[in-house]
């Protein structure tokens, strides 16, 4: 992937990632929390949300397709977009206890 030709959406998706969350954040101070969903207990409101957003992204490609992708668009594969965003986001390592983060290593715009 070449970071030149996709850093704009990257550093969209980093900002996008981080402006769900805060819009999450408002709907639930205002309206309560949500249901728990059934099965899916042992997981937070929030952690849900992280893995909603990494299920949007989830896709099938072939060999030859990816290259197309990668060789032709401004937006990094998709495992690449989850990935990117979540390494850089702070409220995901705090939603799933991840090991602190290097401030140095992450990326923070917004």
């Amino acid at each position: 992937v070449n970071g030149v030709t996709t850093l704009g959406e990257n550093i969209a998706d980093n900002g996008g990632l981080h402006s769900a969350l805060l819009a999450y954040r408002k709907y639930q101070a205002m309206y309560g929390p949500e249901p728990r969903l059934p099965g899916l207990e042992r997981f937070s409101p929030e952690q849900l949300f992280f893995i909603a957003f990494a299920t949007n992204w989830c896709e099938s490609s072939t060999k030859e397709s990816l290259l197309h992708e990668v060789l032709n668009d401004p937006h990094s594969p998709h495992k690449f977009r989850v990935e990117g965003s979540l390494e850089n986001s702070v409220e995901f390592t705090k939603a799933f206890n991840c090991p602190k983060l290097d401030e140095k290593e992450v990326c923070t715009i917004w």
